[in-house]
């Protein structure tokens, strides 16, 4: 299973684009796991400090930061197919 942490924040334009692309692929993967967390919460401001994650939107694949703020969706569904094809 490929797990996918969101880091998203309510009103943020740039995160309601990620969430939809991110729904899309949980459609065409079945074992992609997406979990969301807030920015402004406990965890999410954790991951913020210990990420240097500025503003959101922030994409984590199994553990692992893969993009944050303005992000190049091409390149993180290119990122996300790969390490699904790997674990498959």
């Amino acid at each position: 299973m490929v797990q996918i942490l969101f880091v998203t924040s309510l009103g943020c334009t740039p995160c309601l684009r990620v969430k939809r692309i991110l729904r899309e692929l949980q459609d065409a993967m079945p074992d992609l796991a997406v979990e969301e967390v807030e920015f402004t919460s406990p965890s999410g401001s954790k991951l913020a400090i210990e990420h240097g994650i500025l503003y959101p939107p922030a994409v984590f694949l199994n553990g692992t930061l893969i993009a944050q703020g303005k992000i190049d969706a091409d390149k993180m569904i290119a990122t996300i197919r790969e390490m699904n094809e790997v674990r498959n």
